[in-house]
C-alpha cells in the first residue's frame, strides 16, 4: 500500500500523541476496516504495546504480564482459529479486533483451540475477543466499525451468533457493542453481550 512509511509505534503516556500521529487528523480521519495481513504484525504489536501500558496505568497495583508473546505465535500466527481485523488509515494501523469460533464456553475455548475436526461442523457461535483502538483515534467510529466488519464476517460464515463479555467498568466498548445491536446479560462483575444472526 502505498502512503506513509512503516512507522514503529511506541506506547503513548495520557496526553501525549504517538509519533507520527500529526500526519494524521483524527478529526477528519478516513479509514477503512480490512482483514489482518502478516505485514500488519509489527504495527498491530505496537498497539498491543499500547494496550498494555493503558492497563498498567489503571491497575497499578498488578505486574501486567506482556501478551506479546501470545500474540505473536497464537493470535496472529496464520492457520489458527484467531481471526484479525483492522482499521487502517493511510497505511497505520489505528486498532485491532480479534475473533474466533467459539462453543460458547469462554473457558473451555481459553484454554484449549478447539477446532472443528469436519468440514461438515462448525461451532455455533463467534466470540469478540478483544478490540483497542490507539487512544488519539478513538471515539471517531473505529470501533463500531470493526464491530460491525466483525458481525457481518461471522453472519456470512454462518455463525449462529456473535457475543462478547466485557468489563463493567468498560462503558465505551458496551455503549460501542449495544449500539451494533447486541444484548446484554449481567454476570456479576463483567456483561455477556449477544447478537442472534
Amino acid at each position: 500500500m502505498k502512503g506513509l512509511p512503516a512507522r514503529r509505534v511506541r506506547s503513548v503516556q495520557p496526553g501525549q500523541r504517538p509519533a507520527g500521529s500529526g500526519l494524521l487528523d483524527p478529526a477528519g480521519l478516513k479509514f477503512k476496516v480490512r482483514k489482518y495481513r502478516p505485514a500488519d504484525l509489527t504495527q498491530v504489536l505496537g498497539l498491543v504495546r499500547e494496550l498494555e501500558a493503558e492497563l498498567a496505568r489503571k491497575y497499578p497495583e498488578v505486574k501486567i504480564q506482556s501478551g506479546l508473546r501470545n500474540y505473536r505465535t497464537r493470535f496472529l500466527k496464520p492457520g489458527t482459529r484467531y481471526e484479525t481485523f483492522v482499521a487502517v488509515a493511510r497505511g497505520r494501523i489505528l486498532g485491532y479486533m480479534i475473533g474466533r469460533s467459539s462453543l460458547g464456553s469462554p473457558e473451555v475455548d481459553l484454554m484449549y483451540d478447539v477446532v472443528s475436526a469436519s468440514a461438515r461442523w462448525k461451532p455455533p457461535e463467534y466470540y469478540l475477543q478483544i478490540t483497542f483502538v490507539s487512544e488519539p483515534f478513538r471515539n471517531r467510529g473505529i470501533s463500531k466499525a470493526l464491530h460491525q466488519k466483525v458481525v457481518e464476517h461471522a453472519r456470512r460464515n454462518g455463525y449462529q451468533e456473535i457475543y462478547a463479555c466485557i468489563a463493567k467498568w468498560n462503558e465505551s466498548e458496551l455503549a460501542v457493542i449495544q449500539s451494533c445491536g447486541f444484548v446484554k446479560r449481567d454476570l456479576g462483575s463483567r456483561y455477556r453481550l449477544s447478537l442472534k444472526l
